[in-house]
This record gives C-alpha cells, sequence and structure tokens, in this order.
C-alpha cells in the first residue's frame, strides 16, 4: 500500500496554502494557484516567503477572463488533463491517487474524472454571497461535489450545518474544520508585555465591520489607541449605510493609528503587539454568519485576550473570547482588560490560552484530516 499524496487546488489563500504547507511536512503535496489575466498582472500574487516543505510543489496558472465561468467549457479538457497530469506524477511518488482537495464549486467540472474516492471538497464559505447571479449553479455544482466526495470539509461550523440541512443523505460525509494557524504565529514570548493601552484589529478594512459601532467606541476611549492593520477594501457587499465615510473618519481620529496591509508573514507581530485584540464585526453580514474568521485562531495564538461582536464561529470559543453585543458594552470589555493587565493570574491564562493555541496549528489540522481520510 502506498503512502497519502495530495493535489490541493486554488491554494490562493493564506488559509488553503497553511493547509497544503502542512500537509507537505509528511506527504507529498502539489499546491496550485489559479488566476484569471485581469486579476494576476495588476498584483502579481506570490507565494510565501516562507521556506515549502522539500515535499511541496507548488505552482501558479494564469488563464483568460472567463476561464471559471462563461468560457469553462472551452478550458474543460485542457484543465481536466491538466489535473490528470499532476496526480500521475503524485501517484509516481506516493504509490497510490493522490487526494484531490477542491475548495470551491468551480472545481466541479475539471475534476470529474477523479475517483470519488479520492475527492474532498473543502467549503470556506457561502459562494453564492460573491457571484448571486450564478447562484443556481454554483449551487449545482456544490452539490456535484458533496455527493461525490468522500468528505466535505466547512472551514464554519455554520456552514456545516447549512450544507447538513441541504444535503442531508451527505451529512455523515460533512465535517467541521475550522481554520488553524501557522506556527511562526504562536506567540514564543507571552512574558513581553504588548504595548500598553492598545486595541487592535487585522484585516481588511471593509464593509464587513460594524464601522458606527467602532466610532462610538473610540470616541469613548480617548485614553486608548486603537490600531487598525490592512488595506481598504471598497468592495459593497451589503447596503448598510455611507459606512466608508465613518470609516474614514475613524481612521483619521487622534488616538487611531492606520498601518496598512503588511506581508501575511509580518502579521503575528501586531497580533502580539497588542494588549487587547478585537473582532468589530457587523454580526447581520451575511458573510460574517456563514465564514471562519482567520482571526480567531491568529489572535487565539497571540495570547493576548479577544473581544468580538456575536458573530457565530466567534461563540465556539467562550473561554477565550469575550463577545460584546454594542458600544458600550464593548467599552466596558475593553476597560476591564485594562485593569485586569496588571495581575498575575491574567499571564497564567495567557499561557493556557496558548496551550490551547497549539492544538489549533495547521500541522495539527493536518493530522486530523489525515485520520479521517484512513477512515476510507
Amino acid at each position: 500500500m502506498g503512502k497519502l499524496s495530495f493535489l490541493f487546488l486554488g491554494a490562493n489563500s493564506p488559509w488553503t496554502y497553511g493547509l497544503a504547507e502542512a500537509l507537505a511536512q509528511k506527504h507529498p503535496t502539489h499546491a496550485v494557484q489559479f488566476y484569471d489575466w485581469r486579476t494576476y498582472y495588476p498584483h502579481k500574487p506570490t507565494w510565501s516567503k516562507r521556506i515549502p516543505p522539500s515535499l511541496l510543489n507548488r505552482s501558479i496558472h494564469v488563464l483568460p477572463s472567463g476561464y471559471a465561468g462563461r468560457l469553462e467549457k472551452l478550458f474543460r479538457f485542457y484543465l481536466q488533463q491538466l489535473i490528470q497530469h499532476w496526480c500521475w506524477q503524485l501517484k509516481q511518488k506516493s504509490g497510490e491517487h493522490p487526494w484531490v482537495i477542491a475548495p470551491h464549486p468551480d472545481f466541479a467540472p475539471w475534476v470529474r474524472k477523479i475517483p470519488n474516492k479520492r475527492l474532498i471538497y473543502y467549503n470556506f464559505d457561502d459562494y453564492v454571497l460573491y457571484r448571486p447571479n450564478r447562484k443556481t449553479k454554483i449551487l449545482e455544482q456544490e452539490q456535484e461535489l458533496i455527493e461525490r466526495a468522500s468528505i466535505t470539509l466547512c472551514a464554519s461550523y455554520s456552514q456545516l450545518l447549512t450544507l447538513e440541512e441541504h444535503h442531508g443523505k451527505n451529512s455523515s460525509k460533512i465535517y467541521h474544520y475550522p481554520h488553524g494557524f501557522v506556527n511562526t504565529y504562536l506567540n514564543s514570548q507571552p512574558e513581553i508585555p504588548p504595548e500598553p493601552m492598545t486595541v487592535g484589529y487585522v484585516g481588511n478594512l471593509g464593509d464587513r465591520l460594524d464601522w458606527q459601532l467602532i466610532y462610538q467606541v473610540i470616541k469613548a476611549c480617548p485614553e486608548i489607541t486603537f490600531i487598525f492593520v490592512g488595506g481598504l477594501d471598497e468592495q459593497i457587499m451589503v447596503e448598510q449605510g455611507n459606512w466608508q465615510a465613518i470609516r474614514q473618519t475613524v481612521l483619521t481620529l487622534t488616538n487611531v493609528s492606520h498601518i496598512g496591509q503588511v506581508p501575511s508573514d509580518k502579521v503575528a507581530e501586531y497580533y502580539w503587539s497588542f494588549a487587547v485584540n478585537w473582532i468589530p464585526y457587523v454580526v447581520e453580514h451575511p458573510f460574517n454568519q456563514a465564514s471562519c474568521p482567520t482571526k480567531i485562531m491568529d489572535g487565539i495564538a497571540s495570547g493576548r485576550p479577544i473581544l468580538s461582536t456575536d458573530v457565530p464561529e466567534c461563540r465556539l470559543y467562550p473561554e477565550w473570547i469575550s463577545i460584546f453585543n454594542s458600544a458600550s458594552d464593548a467599552i466596558a470589555h475593553i476597560r476591564k482588560q485594562f485593569t485586569l493587565a496588571e495581575k498575575l493570574d491574567v499571564y497564567e491564562k495567557s499561557l493556557k490560552q496558548l496551550e490551547f493555541a497549539r492544538q489549533h496549528t495547521w500541522e495539527i489540522r493536518a493530522q486530523t484530516l489525515e485520520n479521517w481520510l484512513l477512515q476510507f
């Protein structure tokens, strides 16, 4: 019997690449990024600067716009053949057909030649929200993947419940598989104090944040420095008033520092430097309802206190994430954290938090997946 190997299609994001990187610690793995021309050339995305494991092969493929949409049928045969070729290469190394991880419904027609028993569907969002005009096609492709795949992974518990409800006969094959974090994000020196009186947020600054609440909190806490690390996201997913104007007002307040976008490999340093990390999301935003924010585990790995609005995935960690329901509630939580900051038991809790985090690295996630796959 051969050993495991993996073909990870669509490893474009830090969290999908994090899993591919972890799998490659022990198993031959090929991670692929797909882009269309209009997305790739303005931004020239690259791989993480971390040294890749020796068993990891990486490739980036740039195709004409529409290759996954209106022109998909024109590119289907080419992509099927390409995927078959990558599978053949991995089989030469492992002795068995690789597990193929498809993290988006768009991959459904391209993996039709992959044996069902070697197919994994990895869901980390409600994909209809990105392209509502393609709802019917997206749901059909998702159904195809769920019915065919040996296992479906859901990054968020909310999506687990949704997919179980819609695909009842396949519910036994659907697993909650929350995001992990890269080992380098684990705070190795929790004894070094953070910047005093700081509250930090890391991520894109778009309409998923409750800017009205943020403004109220910051205005009420002039003695606290609020730091935002992330680029300005102008995409409007949900209409919620003139949030962009409020965001601009927030970023010009005297007790606010906007760092801007930083490389993903530098993000951990900011998490560690904040006295308090927060996730001030719009609770009703459909993306926040369906997602597993990467900042959950990244924040827990910092060993620092974490506050969040009442988004579903954050409720799963009540020992490490304090939930607030209003601006006044957030202010009370923040001030309480600074009051407790000098107490010894806070440091002890930080150590327990880091111990909990060690059980949720991408390496642990990869081991969990490996154990599940041994059942098939």
